[in-house]
């Protein structure tokens, strides 16, 4: 004992013990500061700088939107997230370097999530880092390679209204289609169309959990915490017994796949196929149904884009306007906001700053997007700056829709090809008129590390002859 006095000593332990507490809770708080880089000032012990997030005052997009606006001179703006620091950067030319040149020291996205229990996390490319990524990445290439989506007859699919309507769930229709054609097959039931279902109904606790899964991943994964989808019921199991996608999985061979088998080998098959399944709702079903209404709703408020749209030919070796009219609303409302990355190892590229193992670097796609800087009237649709070689960025790391690198998104292509069909089988079929119940603005909000329409878009759908 220091003192005598034994309630005097445990005061000076408490002390002790708080103000170890605080100085590892605040290790971090003038990182920037020696690295001369401009930083929102972290003022808040446990949360740093990033409370507005953590207290869902605002969302990821809308602080990293604001800190970007904030510096515009600067290539880099710092923060502190919880207690690590955490680098928005600005420059093109550094996020090529971070995403495609340097990549072997920015390939983790450092969530972690691959650990988890559920097995729609383990085994999604989106979370898996390190040898597990490159061998389920090769997987999904084979999967995808192997891959017929029939889109001719999108047609029948849609709706015969002549009168207002609501868009998601005229996609939804067919969207349904196209991913059951392309996952299960015939014979697979309605288990996309009930995981999509589960998706979009994010119920208190599915938006609590998803919450914790952005925030704070490790309490995620140390609480047992599963997606929406948990386990497949043994119906689900049935159809996928029999779908597309299981019977191109066991030709491939599950380790090829990166799957470490710990039971029989048929419910390991059949549990990766569901975790297959849920990866191309969650990450192709959900943003191509966000991209369309996008997309729909842009045409929709632009009837001159929406003409050309629809009469749309390749010209002197260039697109088809419907092409840069999709890439025009992909530039305006990307699927995902901010591209995260954690450096794995030091980091120190020759005219930058140097940056230290776990860092969090994100690139902010949308505000890439719509920097003055780097589009003419950026806040405005008009797919005609894609024909116009002026009207486009110089610079082609300005435009990441779909990521860039070897973690770019591995489903483009097929992305790409659903966006194309699908609106050009509405436009043949509809005009597409703002109506009293449309929105005056096009609203997105967070939500599963991406982006999705917030509230249901209404517009008026004429049948043409």
């Amino acid at each position: 004992m220091f003192f005598e006095s034994f309630l005097l000593n445990l005061a000076v332990i408490c002390v002790l013990i708080i103000a170890l507490i605080i100085d590892y809770v605040t290790k971090f708080f003038s990182y920037w500061y020696v690295r001369h880089v401009p930083y929102k000032s972290p003022s808040v012990p446990f949360f740093g700088s990033d409370y507005h997030r953590v207290l869902g005052v605002r969302s990821s997009t809308e602080e990293v939107n604001l800190l970007y606006s904030k510096y515009p001179n600067s290539k880099y703006v710092g923060r502190v997230k919880c207690r690590i620091p955490d680098l928005i950067v600005k420059d093109p030319d550094t996020v090529k370097r971070m995403l495609s040149t340097d990549f072997a020291n920015f390939h983790s996205r450092g969530l972690c999530l691959d650990k988890s229990l559920d097995v729609c996390l383990r085994d999604n490319l989106f979370y898996a880092d390190g040898e597990k990524w490159t061998l389920l990445r090769e997987g999904y290439e084979s999967l995808l390679s192997n891959m017929n989506c029939e889109l001719e007859s999108l047609s029948d699919c849609l709706p015969g209204t002549n009168d207002d309507a609501n868009v998601q769930e005229i996609l939804s229709k067919v969207l349904d289609k196209i991913f059951e054609d392309l996952l299960l097959g015939s014979g697979g039931g309605s288990v996309v169309k009930e995981m999509r279902s589960a998706t979009q109904k994010r119920t208190l606790i599915e938006r609590f959990k998803s919450y914790l899964k952005d925030i704070f991943p490790s309490l995620y994964i140390t609480f047992g915490l599963s997606t929406v989808f948990g386990e497949p019921s043994s119906k689900t199991k049935a159809n996928i017994e029999k779908s597309k996608i299981l019977t191109q999985i066991k030709s491939l061979g599950v380790y090829q796949l990166g799957l470490k088998e710990k039971k029989k080998k048929s419910n390991s098959e059949v549990e990766f196929a569901f975790s297959m399944i849920s990866s191309f709702i969650t990450e192709g079903y959900i943003p191509c149904l966000n991209a369309l209404t996008a997309l729909i709703y842009e045409l929709a408020l632009n009837p001159e884009a929406q003409e050309k749209s629809r009469n749309s030919v390749s010209k002197d070796n260039r697109d088809e306007y419907l092409d840069v009219a999709i890439k025009e609303s992909l530039r305006l409302h990307p699927p995902y906001s901010i591209i995260s990355r954690q450096c794995t190892k030091m980091y120190h590229p020759e005219g930058g700053i140097l940056i230290d193992r776990k860092v969090t670097v994100n690139v902010p796609v949308m505000a890439l997007h719509r920097d003055e800087e780097n589009y003419l009237n950026a806040n405005v649709f008009n797919p005609d700056r894609f024909l116009d070689d002026e009207g486009a960025s110089k610079h082609c790391y300005a435009y990441l829709p779909f990521g860039a690198g070897p973690r770019k998104c591995i489903g483009e292509q097929l992305a790409l090809n659903i966006l194309r069909n699908v609106s050009r089988a509405i436009l043949k079929k509809y005009e597409i008129e703002p109506c009293a119940r449309t929105p005056s603005k096009l609203t997105m909000v967070d939500h599963n590390f991406g982006r999705v329409v917030d509230r249901d878009i209404w517009l008026r759908f004429k049948a043409r002859a």
